[in-house]
């Protein structure tokens, strides 16, 4: 049992020497791998060794404290000593959180988890729980630093769903350090983060789809410089295909078939995912089980893409390595390349890597939804103030335009209001469920089909009471009405 010392030391203060107080305990030994070491080594089951441990401290209230977690502690029945439990507490929350990172690896190594998964939580640490809490012992986080934790993220502007998004790694490594005995329970379960629905009326996000025009005219602006994008950008607006996923297609994923009628068909096996990390290509699986999927092609998309994997190598539209079923279905972007006077720089393509889509619509698209007309999404930026050499920069609004996603997007209202079912439409994007379909393209389907319209009747009012006039009798009474007397 822990019991405190009150010790002098040499210490002096006024002229008068100041006393130390000691917390001294016992508690087992124990060898390398964590065991209790028996006195005699022949009774593995026997008495175990003890040895004497004690920690100083300047006041007797922090010793007193001290005290009582130590004897508190004796009730619980763990393999972990006072020591080492004081120890771990002390630690750093950039420590536990390293570790966490690590035992994630372990589960994408046996497939239980995406690497793109491990990737967003690898960012949310650096970019938001280290920042805040790298440094601090994990036994000293309370709630209150939770909260002030998410007062800071609001007070950045960081939106809702970032802010979700960082506290749940938050609590996440929390949990991490209680199943390691570093504290006893987690500071973010006492706070009230309000994981119910929303109140209030909030802006709705609203996608940008395009029209059929609009994608012909984007397109043709890219074939100015790649015709082999201007095809990729009619597909993707006419298959629905996620980025990712469109960098992971290869030539052996486009299927063609040949009916008896002489009618040809052409679909889109979607079985993977590649995205560009750390100057290395990664190939996952896609979002879920149903994006798993086959998603046909427009007869006229069809013709071109036979024509782009069947044309002879030659021809400077087709693809040089179409007999190869591994090859990426769209080349990517080299180094270098020609510039004519007066025209963008054309820069080769290189068909042995997938397509970058983040290369593709900063450098491609991004230019020819301008030259289109069309709005371009960009983030908001605070106001600059005037300096001795430069002048003042006013605040810019964010604006919501046209994005890369929202070719898929274009794919989905196009479907919907030419009156295909809601449910297929579903299916060939590879939403999780229906009910996010409806609730993220409801507003186009048509109303002959079950979309919005207001068709309610009239109201139909009292109906009249029809008033009944006597007839006149031919009969006429000779005594009058019968009267009964009592």
């Amino acid at each position: 049992m822990a019991h405190i010392e009150k010790a002098t030391t040499k210490r002096t203060r006024d002229g008068k020497l100041q006393p130390t107080y000691r917390v001294r305990w016992m508690e087992p030994d124990r060898d390398e791998l964590g065991r209790a070491v028996p006195y005699n080594l022949h009774r593995p089951d026997g008495q175990k060794r003890q040895r004497h441990r004690q920690e100083s401290f300047a006041s007797k209230e922090a010793a007193q404290e001290r005290c009582d977690q130590l004897n508190a502690a004796r009730h619980y029945n763990s393999a972990q000593t006072a020591s080492e439990a004081r120890k771990a507490g002390d630690e750093a929350l950039g420590h536990y959180a390293a570790a966490w990172l690590e035992s994630l690896s372990i589960r994408v190594h046996r497939g239980a988890l995406k690497a793109s998964t491990l990737a967003e939580y690898r960012r949310l640490v650096n970019c938001y729980v280290t920042e805040r809490f790298g440094s601090m012992p994990v036994a000293s986080i309370t709630p209150r630093h939770c909260e002030q934790f998410l007062a800071d993220l609001a007070a950045k502007g960081i939106s809702p769903k970032t802010t979700k998004h960082a506290w749940s790694t938050l609590s996440r490594v929390l949990r991490y350090t209680t199943t390691h005995g570093a504290i006893a329970a987690s500071p973010a379960d006492r706070v009230d983060f309000g994981r119910g629905h929303g109140m209030g009326d909030h802006e709705k996000f609203e996608h940008n789809p395009l029209t059929a025009e609009q994608v012909g005219h984007v397109a043709a602006v890219v074939g100015e410089r790649y015709p082999i994008y201007a095809l990729m950008t009619l597909f993707l607006a006419y298959s629905g295909l996620r980025s990712a996923e469109c960098a992971g297609l290869e030539v052996g994923d486009i299927e063609f078939k040949t009916f008896a009628t002489g009618a040809r068909r052409c679909a889109v096996n979607v079985r993977r995912t590649k995205t560009r990390r750390v100057g290395a290509w990664e190939t996952s699986t896609p979002k879920s089980k149903r994006s798993r999927r086959t998603v046909p092609l427009p007869p006229w998309l069809a013709d071109l893409m036979q024509a782009y994997l069947t044309d002879d190598v030659g021809h400077a539209d087709a693809h040089p390595d179409s007999a190869n079923p591994a090859a990426p279905l769209w080349p990517s972007r080299g180094v270098g390349g020609n510039r004519t006077p007066g025209k963008p720089t054309v820069v080769p393509l290189r068909w042995a890597e997938p397509i970058a889509m983040g290369t593709y619509y900063e450098t491609i698209l991004r230019p020819a939804y301008e030259q289109a007309g069309l709005p371009i999404s960009r983030p908001a930026r605070p106001a600059v103030p005037a300096t001795d050499g430069t002048p003042a920069v006013p605040a810019v609004r964010a604006v919501r335009g046209v994005r890369l996603h929202d070719l898929r997007a274009t794919f989905a209202t196009m479907q919907l209001m030419s009156g295909v079912h809601f449910m297929q439409v579903s299916r060939w994007l590879g939403h999780a469920s229906f009910t996010l379909t409806l609730d993220t393209y409801g507003d186009w389907i048509p109303e002959e089909d079950g979309g919005a319209g207001n068709q309610l009747p009239e109201p139909s009012g009292p109906e009249p009471t029809a008033t009944s006039i006597p007839e006149r009798s031919n009969v006429v009474p000779l005594f009058g009405p019968l009267t009964v007397r009592l």
